[in-house]
């Protein structure tokens, strides 16, 4: 918001200054754009822009695009992110347009602080480039476009391993599984697929690790509970002890429940992993937890 008044506080000093020369200079302006002098061109392309009488449209929308282009090519991605935005608001079909939402989505990449951070530049990015291969499928920056995407699509995905790491970091292993099922589902032709499905089982497999903790507490409440019943004389006060032992009891068995299935269902998942992918290494290591699991299953 700042950025965009800012820039129409410029605007209306340069509405309200001396009209220049439209010829004199938009031809200084070229000359230092052709150049490669983008810092002094783009003095010149505001003037143009903002003080010279009599521009066309055809030489407004070459004089913007040359001035979100050279900010792009000086590497200041943030200003170029606002020109170019700036350039298809007002010139929603110019030819320049599959070029723009290339260089658009490039620039919103180029400023995202990475998987481990907040999403929402390469977000942008992503929806740029989906509008570009979308609207412009036969131009040469429809398949750059995809390379944004795809790159994209990694860092999303990425973020949401990070996110369940952290959780098997924690001892939440079903958390993890979580995570991993979501960038499964939904990054998964971006993924090494045999990791994640390994990654999803293990963690289901060892979803109990999580609850134990939970559970013995939980049991140590409906003993407390239990032995405050048997105390209890008052019928009223009896009643409302054995109503919070049930609850408590309920949640218990919710919590084995999706222990059961988890675990059931990592199985499952497991076994996949060991018919589909047998010379991989994730194969063995799923050997490994299979006859672990059913090993203490028997004990």
């Amino acid at each position: 918001m700042k950025r965009f008044l800012v820039i129409l506080t410029v605007a209306a000093l340069f509405s309200c200054s001396q009209k220049v020369n439209k010829e004199s200079v938009m031809k200084k302006a070229y000359k230092m754009y052709e150049r490669g002098e983008y810092s002094d061109a783009r003095k010149y392309l505001k003037e143009a822009i903002y003080r010279a009488e009599g521009l066309t449209t055809k030489e407004l929308l070459k004089l913007r695009y040359m001035l979100a282009n050279s900010y792009y090519l000086d590497e200041d991605y943030v200003d170029a992110i606002v020109e170019f935005e700036e350039f298809l608001a007002l010139f929603p079909t110019a030819p320049q347009v599959p070029e723009v939402l290339y260089k658009l989505a490039d620039s919103y990449m180029k400023v995202s602080p990475g998987a481990e951070r907040d999403l929402t530049y390469v977000k942008k990015a992503e929806e740029k480039a989906e509008e570009l291969v979308e609207n412009y499928p036969d131009t040469i920056y429809a398949k750059k476009a995809k390379q944004i995407i795809k790159k994209a699509k990694l860092i999303e995905a990425q973020h949401l391993i990070d996110i369940a790491v952290l959780y098997e970091k924690l001892g939440k292993p079903y958390a993890a599984s979580v995570y991993y099922q979501k960038a499964y589902d939904e990054f998964g032709d971006y993924l090494d697929k045999k990791k994640i499905e390994f990654k999803i089982g293990e963690d289901l497999v060892n979803s109990y690790l999580q609850y134990q903790k939970e559970l013995e507490e939980y049991k140590n409440k409906i003993k407390e509970v239990d032995s405050k019943i048997k105390k209890e004389k008052d019928i009223e006060k009896r009643n409302v002890l054995i109503n919070r032992k049930q609850l408590l009891e309920e949640h218990v068995e919710k919590i084995k429940d999706r222990i059961k299935d988890g675990q059931e269902r990592g199985i499952k998942i497991l076994e996949y992993v060991v018919k589909n992918y047998p010379d991989s290494n994730y194969a063995e290591k799923a050997k490994k937890i299979l006859k672990k699991f059913k090993k203490e299953k028997n004990d």
